[in-house]
């Protein structure tokens, strides 16, 4: 794939040599979604490398309850020059087929299509999620009379999990005509493949299909699925689709090819994105991805694809990205009001699970984000309404929860005013990781982002206090985020190094070399004045900024991870020592701009910085920003193909940046 020009969108067409180079297609990945956490992720290569790829992933409860349903399909095509093999599936030792070598184009836009050379014989394969349904499409064109037989294979099993060969799964199908269902296992919904072909039930048992990313990942990598049968399709007489679906009575009389145009058609109107240009259409196009409906009819974020649920902390840190990326005012109002209406003890929740049990609050930092959220959300609509009726009394008893103290060990130390959190057991900031169930990256005592949060939270408060008119509150907000700043100043600055402490703990201060240190200096309210930002930016420059993100850790820490790579317990080791995170260029970028203010000078590095951001969109999964990279070069992307707050921070600091340098010429 070609790397875009600086100031180029990143292109989504790949070409037939990379696509036909198994090693690199085989690593690009795409992704559909379709609003409900429900998706439909592979390769271009056609391979899947993961448990998580499939072409139906349903959410039955969205966005969690997800389960693997329709793993893969198996082309065999029969032209007037032979047959042909357009699959492609890794097993021991082998791929086969090896339908990668006849692909001749692969694009995304408006959904993911592969274009097939057999012969003087082109076959286009197409595939979306149909919106707000646990269905997908999938879509046949040929520029040749041939004979299509398409294999279908399916996974039925919670997306975590793998499948096996077994008795238990019930291989009776039933059909119809232009249908035909099947109910492998009694506890799971039915499945129903509505086609415009003819189905001949064969069911057979595929077995030992290898997914070589868990295998890097350290998990069990190898699978078992069932195929029922094949749908044989005669082209060009009749269009060659089919619906895999688990909502059947969405479509009671079957459905025409002329209703299946329609719905392709509907479906590519919903993928486009007007912006500014095409960069800015196709970044709002990624941050869509992320944006679900809940079962219960409140909107969500999504923290990543293709494992994450909705975390409040990531949805919080992301939300501003909404409204600067144009969609609708009211959803980002929503999703703050489904947080403060789940928080328990002034806790919003940490993260929703994936099953039905109850909301957790094991976080210190969630919850204060969500003041920054509500204050760029006032900042931009002026919503009174909404500020007085519903955050700030809910804002105001989350203030009085953490002076009074609540779960976790969260509360004001009446000493200094200052935040402290957790104890030894406990991983309460967004550095969460732990093995065998002791925190990686213990931080219990008063963080550096905590603290900076709280400042903001107070000072947010008080601005909110004078906008409705109680001056006393104001005053008692201030003069409280006055004297918590003059503590925070005089404990926080390592004079030494000339930058801040991660942590204050019980016994001393943490010195180590973390980029927590930036949210002190770009937040609504910093907390250091220019020159001391400024030297907190000369630290991170020399440590820890990299092209592609900001280190977790500074080189030369005996706890430093050169890699994230290996088993679990390796990769959470590595996690939050070292590692890189894309998100954390958006509060680089706005403390650079804060320290320098919004010079050229200040405006050209952040430039710097985003154009080669903007290069990672094609890298990985294409058209978004994966979780997170190898802290050594050659750095790799890893972690989460598609993680929300990536592409959020990056989408704030495009527009940032856009708008720095209109005001600048105006």
């Amino acid at each position: 794939m070609s790397v875009p020009d600086a100031g180029a969108a990143p292109s989504y067409i790949v070409p037939g040599e990379i696509c036909r180079d198994f090693e690199r297609a085989s690593r690009l990945e795409w992704l559909d979604t379709n609003h409900t956490g429900a998706y439909a992720m592979g390769t271009v290569a056609g391979v899947n490398t993961r448990r998580y790829h499939a072409l139906l992933i349903a959410s039955l409860k969205p966005p969690a309850d997800r389960y693997s349903i329709l793993s893969r399909v198996q082309e065999r095509v029969v032209t007037a020059s032979g047959e042909f093999e357009l699959a492609a599936a890794q097993y021991p030792g082998t791929v086969h087929p090896r339908g990668y070598e006849l692909i001749d184009e692969f694009r995304l836009d408006p959904f993911p299509e592969w274009r097939y050379k057999t012969g003087p014989t082109i076959i286009t394969k197409s595939l979306c999620l149909l919106e707000a349904q646990q269905s997908v499409l999938v879509r046949y064109e040929t520029t040749q009379p041939c004979r299509l037989h398409v294999r279908l294979l399916i996974s039925f099993r919670d997306y975590h999990s793998l499948t096996h060969e077994n008795s238990a799964l019930r291989t009776e199908c039933t059909e119809g005509p232009g249908r035909v269902s099947l109910a492998p296992y009694p506890d799971l919904p039915e499945l129903t493949f509505i086609h415009s072909g003819a189905f001949a039930e064969n069911g057979l048992w595929f077995g030992n299909h290898e997914y070589l990313r868990e295998l890097e990942r350290g998990l069990d990598f190898r699978e078992d699925l069932y195929s029922p049968g094949e749908i044989v399709f005669d082209l060009p007489e009749r269009n060659a689709w089919f619906v895999a679906t688990l909502e059947p009575s969405r479509f009671p009389r079957g459905l025409s090819d002329m209703e299946v145009s329609a719905i392709a058609a509907a479906e590519i109107e919903r993928r486009q994105f007007g912006g500014r240009d095409e960069f800015e259409s196709i970044l709002r196009r990624a941050l869509d991805q992320f944006r679900v409906v809940r079962s219960d009819g409140r909107p969500s974020l999504v923290a990543g694809y293709p494992w994450f649920t909705d975390w409040s902390r990531d949805t919080l840190i992301s939300l501003p990205a909404l409204s600067t990326a144009g969609f609708p005012a009211p959803e980002t109002a929503k999703i703050l009001a489904m947080l403060l209406d789940e928080r328990s003890q002034g806790l919003v929740p940490n993260r929703f699970s994936d099953k039905h049990s109850a909301p957790e609050y094991n976080t210190a930092d969630a919850t204060l984000w969500l003041f920054i959220a509500a204050h760029d959300y006032i900042e931009r609509t002026d919503d009174f309404e909404f500020l007085r009726d519903v955050l700030y009394p809910a804002c105001r008893d989350i203030v009085d929860s953490h002076r009074r103290g609540t779960l976790y060990n969260i509360q004001v130390d009446p000493s200094d005013h200052l935040l402290s959190a957790g104890n030894p057991g406990t991983q309460l900031t967004w550095m969460d990781a732990k093995v065998d169930n002791a925190p990686v990256t213990p931080r219990n005592g008063k963080p550096v982002e905590i603290n900076a949060l709280w400042y903001n939270a107070l000072r947010i408060l008080a601005r909110w206090s004078e906008m409705l008119g109680f001056s006393e509150e104001r005053e008692r907000l201030d003069s409280e985020a006055q004297i918590m700043l003059t503590a925070f100043r005089k404990k926080f600055w390592n004079a030494e190094l000339r930058c801040l402490y991660d942590v204050l703990t019980p016994t001393s201060p943490d010195a180590r070399i973390r980029p927590n240190q930036l949210f002190a200096i770009s937040l609504p309210y910093p907390l250091l004045d220019r020159e001391q930002a400024r030297a907190v930016l000369n630290v991170v420059d020399s440590t820890l900024l990299m092209p592609v993100g900001v280190r977790t850790l500074a080189p030369g820490d005996p706890a430093y991870h050169r890699r994230f790579e290996g088993a679990v317990a390796e990769r959470d080791a590595a996690y939050h020592q070292g590692t890189v995170w894309p998100w954390l260029i958006g509060p680089y970028v706005s403390a650079r701009l804060y320290a320098y203010g919004e010079s050229e000078e200040a405006i050209a590095v952040c430039r710097d910085i985003v154009d080669r951001m903007r290069h990672e969109l094609s890298v990985c999964c294409l058209g978004s920003l994966c979780e997170v990279y190898d802290a050594d070069a050659p750095q790799r992307p890893q972690g989460c193909p598609a993680q929300l707050w990536s592409i959020a921070q990056f989408i704030i600091t495009v527009k940032r940046l856009h708008e720095t340098r209109q005001s600048r010429r105006a």
